[in-house]
């Protein structure tokens, strides 16, 4: 029964793969083959980039404590997405050798958007932007280099922790777990990258994304 239940999960993960990978070729399209000059579309990151440089330095100034920052976001991801899924959070720990939350059911059976989320969701940049559409037009460049400093700082947590030593990933078959990480990586690319084009943010950035997932479906089925 476990092994059935990663195929039909492996099955559902080659489909949203197939339904995602269209509408990332058509956003690189836009960004790089389009009309618009290439600088110019870039140029809607470049207040990301700043603040994915400033991670840098921000680092250098933590020293130590970054290592208890990393395991602390780490531990908070599993302890939001616990949350959202409606499970009771009995404890929270981080050190910086280590961290752990117990929740009410586990983490192994159908709870694998809580078990892999610290590899797949920056959870800090999420949160930015979820507050972007509410910050004034003279201060979003301020707020853009938030961003791109907490996006780095899930790239440098996401380096340092995936692997197969981590229990979050070793439970389940391996090329399931970095499967699932990977394809919610490449959907967070398709998010993020819409997030800032103009009149867009990140709801509207979802929606288009769902609309492509509709699309494309439809597509795969007329093929058929």
């Amino acid at each position: 029964m476990r092994n059935l239940r990663f195929y039909i999960y492996t099955a559902l993960l080659v489909v949203v793969a197939l339904l995602t990978i269209p509408y990332f070729c058509d956003l690189m399209g836009i960004l790089f083959l389009s009309a618009t000059p290439i600088l110019s579309q870039l140029s809607l990151y470049k207040w990301v980039a700043v603040g994915m440089v400033a991670m840098l330095v921000a680092k250098r100034i933590l020293g130590s404590n970054f290592g208890w920052l990393e395991t602390f976001s780490h531990e908070l991801t599993h302890t939001v997405v616990a949350l959202l899924l409606f499970r009771r959070v009995h404890s929270f720990h981080a050190a910086e050798d280590g961290g752990l939350v117990s929740t009410s059911g586990s983490m192994g059976r159908g709870m694998i958007p809580m078990s892999l989320a610290p590899y797949c969701l920056p959870i800090f940049t999420y949160l930015l932007l979820l507050i972007r559409p509410l910050i004034g037009v003279h201060g979003i460049w301020i707020f853009d280099i938030l961003i791109g400093l907490t996006l780095a700082f899930h790239l440098v947590c996401f380096n340092n922790q995936t692997g197969r030593h981590q229990t979050d990933i070793n439970r389940y078959p391996l090329l399931f777990a970095y499967g699932y990480i990977y394809l919610a990586r490449l959907i967070n690319v398709c998010i993020l990258l819409v997030a800032f084009f103009p009149d867009y943010n990140v709801f509207t950035s979802i929606w288009r994304l769902l609309c492509a997932w509709y699309d494309n479906l439809l597509a795969i089925g007329a093929w058929w």
